[in-house]
């Protein structure tokens, strides 16, 4: 949490100002409203904590905002404030919260924004950092020092601390050649009032690279720098432990009159600040020091600390460092069976580190393998999506030829019948004959259904004369259209209303055909005469299908049925 805490301070800068304002932040460089932005984080995760519906609902709001003033970076902003939120709070429970991260950045190097895909990247190392995902955060941090390749460090003040965190990660693995060149990047940034202290921290690790490869004179000249640095970016920390590490750089050289005191006020320091780890690790060589000046009771009381620093810190790790003072110190006082055993311990200790940091390099080159191996599963289904692409593309070109070569020989075998517009014209005039035919016929029959209708009513009114009367018989033992007048019938007009039978249908699928024959002559604005007569049935009955059809369509009255059967087309 401590390494996660520090990335965050890293990362955003410390808020140093009021609660950020995004609306203050419209179309404005990056560099303008770091500082802001760094609140604006700040105050979010805070005020989440409390509430964790504020993220969704607060972000929202942000880029809605945005987006309605057309400024597409803090659009995506708004995006990381809640992406980096949910994965600060949340992260360590849901690991798979970093894919929203994730998205962001590769939302921000598809929008050319190097600043919010920088700082996405950089979370993402972290993540997978903490995970112990080593071979997937140096991926990521692989990606982030191309990134920075190619920004301006004036456009983007973040850069020191983002250089600094991938030195860090070479560092942590004792790659100190690489995480060299990434501190020596950072250190010589210009100072500013947001990245001096990440300056000078690159500068005084610069120093400690150099001392770790053994060039102690570069080591002493960047400790000096951070040192003798009387700006207004000084940093009485970062002296201090500038100061300790040029002590060790002396002890190393067998300067010891120059290193004694630097140890002692590295101690010092290091008890006040809490740092008990730090002042065993400058404990220890002031007991060397001693031990080779013969001040033996000097020496064995700086192992005495040494010890119960390492203790309280849990630091155990130096250990390696002291047992091999303390086998020294016995053996000087001619206790050779105890040197001998502190000797074994020094030896087992220093065993103990080694296998600690050969697993962790171990652990690296088994992700490493394995992601190779993934890759290698990668490109091989890559090669069979090719293989099928290229099979595709090959059906592709012979239907292409195929069709462009019945495309010419319909076009040479119309090109002596009839030139193109012609021949529209032709299906087009040909149509509208259709047309007029097929509603011409429709009338007819419908002209025949009124004809014999009204033949039947004149004929039921005298009912004296015998005759007439077989007659009404006679149409009444049969519907006005015979089935084959019907089929006509129908066929015209679905010519007429082309688009009447699929949208009526469409919409009542439940209805019979009795009751879509009644609903083609309401539309053809028959009467109830007439409908009962090309039906069939009686008038009462009629009022039976009309009732049901409303019921089914639910329409109310005769104005709802003509409306809806006039929008079917």
């Amino acid at each position: 949490m401590k390494f996660k805490l520090l990335i965050f301070l890293s990362f955003w800068g410390v808020a140093t100002v009021s609660f950020g304002q995004y609306k203050q932040m419209l179309n404005k460089p990056y560099k303008e409203k770091v500082d802001d932005f760094a609140v604006l984080y700040e105050n979010m995760i805070n005020r989440s904590r409390i509430d964790s519906l504020y993220i969704k609902s607060y972000t929202r709001e942000m880029e809605q905002w945005a987006e309605s003033h057309q400024d597409e970076a803090l659009v995506l902003e708004a995006e990381l404030l809640r992406a980096y939120t949910y994965w600060f709070l949340y992260g360590f429970k849901d690991p798979d919260l970093v894919n929203g991260l994730i998205l962001v950045a590769n939302k921000g190097k598809e929008k050319d924004i190097a600043n919010i895909e920088a700082r996405s990247v950089q979370v993402v190392a972290l993540h997978y950092w903490d995970t112990k995902s080593y071979e997937k955060a140096f991926e990521w941090l692989l990606r982030l020092s191309e990134i920075l390749r190619e920004m301006e460090p004036e456009s983007f003040p973040n850069m020191a601390d983002h250089l600094n965190f991938i030195g860090r990660c070479y560092f942590y693995f004792e790659d100190y050649q690489t995480a060299l060149t990434y501190y020596l990047k950072s250190s010589e940034l210009k100072k500013t009032i947001f990245n001096a202290r990440a300056v000078i921290e690159a500068q005084a690790t610069v120093g400690l690279c150099y001392q770790k490869l053994g060039k102690l004179s570069l080591a002493e000249s960047y400790f000096l720098m951070v040192i003798n640095d009387s700006s207004q970016f000084e940093s009485p920390i970062w002296k201090a432990i500038a100061a300790g590490n040029l002590g060790q750089n002396y002890y190393l050289e067998g300067v010891y009159e120059k290193a004694v005191p630097l140890l002692k006020t590295d101690i010092k320091n290091a008890i006040l600040i809490g740092e008990l780890g730090l002042a065993a690790g400058a404990a220890i060589p002031l007991a060397s020091i001693y031990l080779e000046q013969g001040k033996y009771q000097e020496s064995r009381q700086k192992i005495e600390e040494a010890k119960a620093y390492i203790r309280h810190s849990g630091h155990t790790d130096r250990f390696r460092k002291l047992y091999p003072v303390m086998s020294k110190w016995y053996a000087a006082n001619n206790k050779i069976d105890s040197s001998n055993i502190y000797f074994d311990s020094a030896m087992a200790a220093i065993d103990q580190y080694n296998q600690k940091y050969s697993a962790l390099k171990l652990l690296r080159a088994n992700q490493k393998v394995e992601a190779q191996g993934r890759k290698m599963q990668l490109e091989k289904l890559q090669a069979a999506s090719t293989l099928k692409l290229s099979q595709r593309n090959s059906i592709i070109l012979v239907i292409t030829i195929l069709l462009l070569g019945s495309i010419l020989a319909f076009w040479f075998r119309n090109k002596y019948l009839i030139k193109e517009q012609d021949f529209k014209d032709l299906i087009l005039k040909n149509t509208k004959a259709d047309l007029v035919h097929a509603k011409s016929l429709l009338n007819n029959l419908t002209q025949k259904v009124r004809e014999d209708s009204k033949l039947i009513l004149d004929l039921k009114k005298d009912e004296a004369v015998e005759t007439n009367q077989n007659l009404v018989s006679k149409l009444k033992e049969r519907s006005i259209l015979t089935q084959e007048d019907w089929e006509q019938y129908q066929i015209f007009f679905h010519e007429v209303y082309p688009n009447f039978y699929p949208s009526l249908i469409k919409e009542h699928p439940d209805l019979s055909q009795s009751e879509i024959r009644y609903l083609y002559l309401e539309k053809l604005r028959m009467n109830k005469n007439e409908m009962a007569l090309v039906l069939g049935i009686s008038i009462a009955s009629l009022r039976v299908t009309k009732h049901r059809v409303r019921k089914k369509m639910e329409l109310d009255n005769q104005k709802e049925m003509e409306a809806i059967l006039k929008s079917f087309g």
